[in-house]
């Protein structure tokens, strides 16, 4: 399995190093590693087989074989997955003091909430996406709800520049899902397609 970092961390990277440190930079890669060995062993425990990892500014996105192939249950655990972990490191470091340890619980609390929100391709969207389907009207609801989040994550967007440049990481994360889901939206016919092609050959 490949790991990779993704372009749209490095500004990120730097700016958090600026302000507070390579510790701090270092704090917040390993948060997000974790979140993302979360979702890995999260797909093992699905049956689903991980061909590489991307590691993003939220937690990272996954290149599963065969995804779209997967049931709901296995999408389910796969993108409850980072928050679980996230949320045990967070854990750890309400129980166990030491130096950093505050930083550490912020860092979890923040990747958290952010993980949560309901817009894709965030855990949040991802998980309430599965749930919204139904096997009748999977595709258009899932169309739905992209077209939503991009609504969502433009007004995001436009809501965390009015604090620039506090927000700038945070701002830069909005962008990027909003350019996400707008990509996502408009090959979503392909996706379609593609889905269907790879059922039918699954059955035959």
């Amino acid at each position: 399995m490949k790991f990779r970092i993704h372009p749209i961390l490095l500004p990120i990277f730097l700016f958090f190093m600026i302000v507070g440190g390579v510790s701090l930079y270092a704090m917040i890669l390993f948060s997000l590693l974790f979140h993302e060995v979360g979702h890995i062993w999260a797909a093992k425990q699905a049956g689903m087989n991980v061909r590489s990892c991307t590691i993003l500014p939220y937690g990272g996105e996954l290149q599963i074989v065969n995804r779209q192939l997967a049931t709901k249950q296995q999408r389910l655990i796969v993108a409850l997955g980072g928050p679980l972990a996230t949320a045990v490191l967070l854990l750890i470091a309400l129980l166990v003091s030491f130096p950093g340890s505050a930083q550490l619980i912020q860092i979890q609390l923040i990747l958290l909430a952010v993980n949560l929100l309901p817009i894709l391709p965030l855990d949040g969207g991802q998980a309430l996406s599965v749930l919204l389907e139904s096997k009748d009207d999977k595709y258009s609801s899932r169309s739905i709800f992209t077209l939503y989040s991009i609504i969502a994550s433009i007004a995001l967007f436009l809501f965390l520049s009015m604090y620039l440049p506090e927000s700038l990481p945070y701002t830069i994360v909005a962008a990027f899902l909003a350019v996400q889901n707008i990509i996502s939206y408009r090959f979503r016919k392909y996706e379609q397609v593609f889905e269907q092609i790879s059922s039918a050959r699954r059955r035959s």
